[in-house]
């Protein structure tokens, strides 16, 4: 049995019109969908007394708030942007670890989201455009603008520019990070499972329970650390938030 082949992007699997899924998509899809299933039905049922899902979903969520909080340092921004952050962080997690689910990365027809760099930019897109759009609410468009846009003189219009493209580097740096990492690990993973029997890979897979773990976190954090940043900047350059 040879090795499948590897490459950084997903493989199509089908095709809808003009619309083409590939292997990646289809399963960041079945992921999103089932987090989000089983997150409304353990909080709409919730109760008082909270069951084990219920209960390790709340512990998850509220070690979360309080770790926000510790970075944004006012509940109130927390709020603003824990939403996405928590996403983040339990969709990357899922994505992260559905690779050690044995076949995911073998078969054609399944492999893991995050090793997909078409997958792990578009989560970078979204969420740094996201942010921005917070601190614009935030702040104002014109008070947002003034950070890159700044003629007062040729050492605030050069900042202006780095400010610039420090914004496009965060989104190819959250990517790269992210998919490297992963990529990564499915290569260990699938090497280790073609030259190895049962108990010899174990410790691969502990190495990337830990690997998704922190991706997870690292990325999720880094858009609370990226917002916090944004709006501190505004609020100290005299805009009102």
């Amino acid at each position: 049995m040879s090795l499948p082949e590897i490459a950084i992007s997903g493989e199509e699997i089908f095709e809808i019109g003009s619309f083409r899924a590939t292997n990646t998509f289809l399963l960041a899809l079945i992921l999103a969908s089932t987090i989000f299933i089983l997150t409304l039905f353990t909080f709409r049922k919730g109760k008082m007394v909270p069951g084990r899902l219920q209960n390790f979903l709340e512990w998850i969520f509220e070690t979360l708030l309080n770790f926000i909080d510790s970075v944004t340092g006012s509940r109130e921004r927390t709020k603003e942007v824990f939403p996405l952050s928590a996403t983040l962080f339990v969709l990357i997690l899922a994505a992260n670890l559905i690779e050690l689910v044995p076949g995911v990365g073998i078969f054609h027809f399944l492999r893991s989201p995050s090793s997909d760099l078409n997958f792990t930019l578009a989560l970078a897109l979204f969420s740094v455009s996201y942010i921005n759009f917070l601190t614009i609410r935030k702040l104002g468009l014109f008070s947002y603008l003034k950070k890159f846009f700044n003629f007062k003189n040729p050492i605030s219009f050069f900042v202006g520019v780095l400010e610039a493209i420090s914004e496009l580097s965060r989104i190819f740096s959250l990517a790269v990070r992210l998919f490297g990492n992963l990529f990564a690990g499915e290569i260990l993973l699938i090497v280790a499972s073609f030259l190895f029997i049962v108990i010899a890979p174990l410790p691969f897979l502990l190495l990337e329970i830990m690997v998704g773990l922190i991706q997870a976190f690292i990325f999720s954090s880094l858009i609370v650390i990226f917002y916090t940043a944004a709006i501190q900047h505004g609020l100290e350059h005299g805009h009102s938030g």
